[in-house]
């Protein structure tokens, strides 16, 4: 089997197993609990956090670990709407981009449905949304801009940095979903300029189920759920000490050889997705090539169907994504894609390609010769 499809999750590098399993072994105590085995966990527990934040550019108290990735999200917009409508802030602005993670999307909508006045900002051809576009959603009563860094299915990276200038400028604060770039891509926080920024452990060979949000210091958020008062009060629950470990040295695994990968990675998706490009000519790249994450590929397949297009591939052997969602075994084309102008057609003919740092030339190569292969068995006359 060849897994290309690392944008999903990633399998666990070794690091990061090793990590959890000595901590699922040796640290078992509650990190809150006062004894011997409770301190050994609340110190692997606040190692763990100091790794995080120093690789993110941050300060150790700025990182609140979570659930997920979606978690992250959540608690990012929900706490800071919670938070200002406590204060009876006459912020109720939030500009949200038109391409996030449903985390987003759906925890976005249900604040409009609530009241909040939601300003959507849909992104270019490319698939961009542009610093412009963003600075034209912005009022004095903004309280949030959230726009992703590294978009989920095509793997565009938006301008964050100058759209969170242009937000702070207005006195907004700003988050961003980096899930999909953390560990794939340089991601600093002060580089970004962002107020918040979520990430999620399985997405760059770490395990599920934890993720961080890292909150800049002096930021309004509240906690959205009740109980102890573990992370800093904004987020209850003994913490998942073993998950913890094991992101922290999973990202710290992932940066270490970070400059050296981004090239080969590239390399070998371009050589996978060149050869679809080929064996199908009127196949076409969704997206900016320009603003990319070094290992996604988008592609759309016009006249084909992307699912029996994935379903041949896996027979061969290649574990790749549609950028289209099935519901009932219905395809519903990408919104992500329509929102970038594609056709149902084109969206639902779309597929992703996602490569790790553990992809190897041989892998390109097999997948390459099965694209080529799997499209002439599939491939009919328009």
């Amino acid at each position: 089997m060849i897994y290309l499809d690392n944008n999903a999750t990633t399998p666990i590098c070794p690091e990061a197993l090793e990590a959890a399993t000595a901590a699922l072994r040796d640290c078992f105590g509650n990190p809150s609990s006062a004894h011997a085995a409770g301190r050994k966990a609340k110190k692997l527990l606040a190692e763990s956090r100091e790794k995080t934040a120093s690789l993110l550019g941050a300060r150790a108290s700025e990182i609140v670990f979570t659930g997920s990735g979606s978690e992250a999200d959540h608690l990012a917009i929900l706490g800071t709407w919670k938070t200002a409508q406590k204060w009876n802030s006459k912020k109720k602005r939030i500009v949200v981009s038109g391409i996030e993670h449903p985390a987003v999307t759906k925890t976005v909508k249900e604040l409009e449905e609530g009241g909040a006045d939601v300003a959507w900002v849909a992104p270019g051809t490319d698939g961009r949304v542009s610093a412009e576009a963003v600075g034209e959603a912005l009022t004095l009563d903004t309280l949030l801009v959230t726009v992703i860094l590294a978009q989920n299915e095509t793997g565009v990276l938006n301008p964050v940095k100058e759209i969170a200038a242009r937000a702070h400028a207005c006195g907004a604060y700003v988050h961003t979903d980096a899930v999909q770039a953390a560990g794939k891509i340089p991601v600093n926080v002060n580089d970004l300029g962002v107020d918040m920024l979520s990430l999620a452990a399985h997405k760059f060979h770490g395990p599920k189920g934890v993720g961080a949000l890292y909150v800049r210091t002096g930021t309004r958020l509240g906690a959205i759920l009740q109980g102890g008062g573990q992370e800093q009060g904004l987020r209850p629950g003994t913490e998942n000490v073993a998950g913890i470990a094991a992101l922290a040295a999973a990202l710290e695994a992932a940066l270490r050889t970070l400059e050296k990968d981004i090239p080969l990675i590239r390399a070998r998706r371009d050589r996978v997705a060149e050869a679809a490009l080929k064996a199908f000519p009127s196949a076409r790249w969704n997206g900016t090539r320009e603003h990319l994450l070094p290992n996604t590929a988008s592609l759309s397949f016009p006249g084909l169907r992307a699912d029996m297009l994935m379903l041949g591939l896996d027979t061969d052997g290649i574990c790749v994504s549609t950028g289209s969602a099935c519901h009932s075994g219905a395809m519903e084309p990408s919104a992500i894609l329509k929102a970038m102008g594609l056709d149902d057609d084109a969206a639902r003919s779309s597929l992703r390609l996602s490569l790790s740092r553990f992809t190897t030339d041989a892998d390109a190569a097999k997948a390459a010769e099965a694209f080529a292969n799997v499209l002439k068995r599939v491939a009919k006359p328009a």
